[in-house]
């Protein structure tokens, strides 16, 4: 009888043991592992960029040289949108204004039109990005040029000269990209557009000069001169097909630091990146 007595105890404590092992840890000491976790995952666009304010750009166009694009969004929701169909002058120019909309993610808005269209912008970092009906990103050789940038506040409200060349004036850019081919870094060829009409630069082995239009996203430049210099025949390649391009170019677009002389809605004839020295 008594080691029965002496069981018992000894079989409700290794229970009791057992189970409290076994019990799942209070939701209070879950950690900073998840809340880290859960914070990163709620990080969106909406919430974690600088994204009111106004961005500009040339969109491609089917019917027209391109479609100068200024979209201002405000903190409270609000949109104003201005399109201006380059070569379609004089009735060229269109205006709307309305609200716009965040999808779940946080990374995308819809403009709210009358017309109900279905618009809508992938929001970055100082950027829109055009995308196509279905919300998706639009792809093709185009796929840069569907990009709108963030300009400051001062720009966005200056009218004369036009905002975007007051970026693309009295800097050198370094030439990088030639019908699609990289340029070696160390080329020397670059371009400068000043703000009286003059532009100049090196092809890689003789220095251009010449004139050059300033205008909305346009860009008409006259004929260039260039000093008679021999140099080895890499060289005389880059400089012939870098002064072909620029004889092409009728538009140009800015972005990231970088310059893109472009023909029309075709793929860009050359690319350039802000010089950090200029010459």
């Amino acid at each position: 009888m008594l080691k029965r007595a002496l069981y018992l105890p000894l079989f409700v404590a290794t229970t009791a043991m057992l189970l409290s092992g076994c019990s799942p840890e209070p939701a209070g000491n879950a950690g900073p592992a998840s809340t880290s976790t859960a914070a990163a995952m709620s990080s969106n666009s909406r919430n974690a960029l600088d994204w009111a304010g106004t961005y500009q750009g040339v969109l491609p166009c089917a019917s027209c040289e391109g479609i100068k694009t200024t979209i201002t969004l405000t903190a409270d929701g609000q949109y104003q949108l201005q399109s201006i169909y380059l070569g379609e002058e004089p009735a060229n120019q269109f205006d709307e204004s309305g609200s716009f909309s965040w999808d779940d993610s946080g990374g995308k808005i819809r403009l709210n039109s009358e017309s109900n269209e279905a618009r809508w912008f992938r929001v970055e970092e100082n950027a829109l990005r055009q995308l196509d009906l279905e919300a998706e990103l639009i792809s093709g050789e185009l796929a840069e040029h569907y990009r709108l940038a963030k300009v400051s506040t001062d720009v966005a409200a200056s009218t004369a000269p036009d905002p975007v060349v007051a970026a693309l004036i009295d800097r050198d850019w370094q030439l990088i990209e030639l019908a699609g081919q990289a340029v070696a870094a160390d080329s020397g060829a670059f371009i400068h557009f000043s703000a009286d009409g003059k532009v100049w630069g090196s092809a890689g082995c003789n220095r251009f000069s010449g004139s050059w239009q300033p205008a909305a996203y346009r860009l008409a430049l006259g004929q260039l001169a260039s000093t008679m210099m021999a140099c080895n025949e890499e060289k005389m390649q880059l400089e012939q097909a870098m002064l072909a391009q620029l004889a092409l170019a009728d538009n140009y677009s800015l972005g990231d630091g970088q310059l893109s002389l472009n023909k029309a809605r075709m793929a860009p004839l050359a690319r350039f990146k802000l010089k950090a020295d200029p010459e």
